[in-house]
């Protein structure tokens, strides 16, 4: 009996030196071996825009403005030769080296060492949810900073490309949308697959963009822009509505661009808002056909023409559409109004008006035509003489 108590006892302690070794004693760490990869050692220094504070998408203009005034300062300046000077005249602060690299467009990547102090730093966190975006100070050099980060330094291909694109369609839709049944419908479907194509690119763009991204943009945009003018102009029954939901679809980005930030601020209202109106102008063109497809074509060509435009005279107006339709996570947008924009979105009504008039009066008053396939009506022959 004393045997087994004592086997036991013996048991249970056992039980315990194991349970004191297990959570209690602590085991020595293997070496460290330098030729093993470390994932913290071998991650790669990520982009400004992933390093820096975390901004709630679209929530602060000033902080957006803020952070491209940084970016453009790294990709124009050669910081390396004033960091001596800094470090000369700071002893006294702790100086934090830093090599970043920065994405200034066009796949061109830049790396630097910046030099940020304990103060540098903390100025770079979100500020506590208050919206500031109604009073928005900009001056001179944000401004320049704002339109580098928009357009890049001068007109690029793609840009002077595109603009041409859109000047070119805006015009055909100002004077001979209404006046031509196919190719407007070949041309709304060539643009509402070519945008669509281009949200998907945008939305979908790694953090530094695509291999040969302006030809990326074209090409694929183009290509689906083609193959969806093909559908409408084959299945005008469709293509027909769709006349409507594209100038809808503008003419509420044109109504959501008169304010700084947008009208409409939050983003599923925004996406409410558009196919609101999108289904509304289908809902016209099906009870006031002519008279919409007038409106539409009227104001969807004013709206390409100005957006074209935009690409050569630089000043902001694309951001607008920027801001509602780019939801890329590793993308900052901006919108902010001056008098550039608010002539330019003025402009958008002066054109819609004189082609509507224009295309009224040419079409429906002088040569009593009607939108789509017109029957000619065969003369009646006098009788035969007896």
């Amino acid at each position: 009996m004393l045997n087994r108590s004592l086997s036991i006892i013996l048991f249970f302690v056992l039980i315990l030196v194991s349970h004191i070794n297990a959570y209690v004693i602590l085991r020595p760490t293997p070496s460290f071996d330098p030729n093993a990869i470390s994932p913290s050692i071998a991650s790669p220094t990520e982009a400004p825009h992933l390093q820096r504070k975390r901004i709630v998408k679209r929530a602060n203009v000033q902080e957006t403005l803020s952070l491209y005034q940084d970016w453009a300062k790294d990709c124009s300046d050669d910081n390396e030769d004033d960091q001596g000077g800094d470090v000369a005249r700071n002893q006294n602060l702790r100086q934090l080296w830093q090599t970043v690299t920065v994405y200034c467009g066009n796949n061109h990547v830049k790396t630097i060492t910046k030099t940020r102090t304990e103060t540098a730093v903390a100025t770079e966190t979100v500020s506590s949810g208050h919206d500031d975006d109604d009073d928005v100070k900009c001056d001179d050099q944000c401004w320049s900073d704002y339109l580098w980060h928009t357009y890049g330094y001068g007109i690029s291909v793609a840009q002077g490309f595109t603009g041409i694109t859109c000047i070119l369609i805006g015009l055909y839709f100002m004077i001979f949308g209404y006046r031509y049944f196919r190719p407007t419908l070949g041309l709304v479907g060539f643009v509402f697959f070519a945008l669509m194509v281009w949200v998907g690119l945008v939305n979908n763009e790694p953090v530094y963009g695509y291999p040969h991204t302006e030809i990326v943009y074209i090409c694929v945009s183009i290509g689906l822009g083609i193959l969806g003018g093909i559908l409408f102009m084959f299945f005008y029954p469709l293509g027909l509505y769709f006349v409507g939901a594209l100038a809808g679809l503008f003419f509420a980005v044109y109504i959501m661009s008169w304010q700084e930030s947008l009208v409409i601020q939050i983003k599923v209202a925004r996406i409410c808002f558009i196919i609101g109106v999108g289904v509304l102008f289908i809902i016209f063109v099906i009870l006031f056909e002519s008279y919409v497809i007038i409106f539409s074509t009227s104001f969807t060509g004013a709206y390409l023409f100005i957006l074209g435009l935009d690409f050569f005279a630089h000043t902001g107006f694309i951001n607008a559409l920027l801001l509602i339709f780019d939801g890329n996570p590793n993308h900052y947008n901006a919108y902010i109004m001056n008098r550039p924009v608010i002539v330019m979105l003025a402009f958008v009504v002066v054109l819609t008006l004189f082609s509507a008039g224009g295309q009224y009066y040419w079409n429906l008053i002088k040569e009593k035509r009607w939108f789509g396939v017109n029957a000619v009506k065969e003369e009646a022959k006098p009788p035969a003489e007896k």
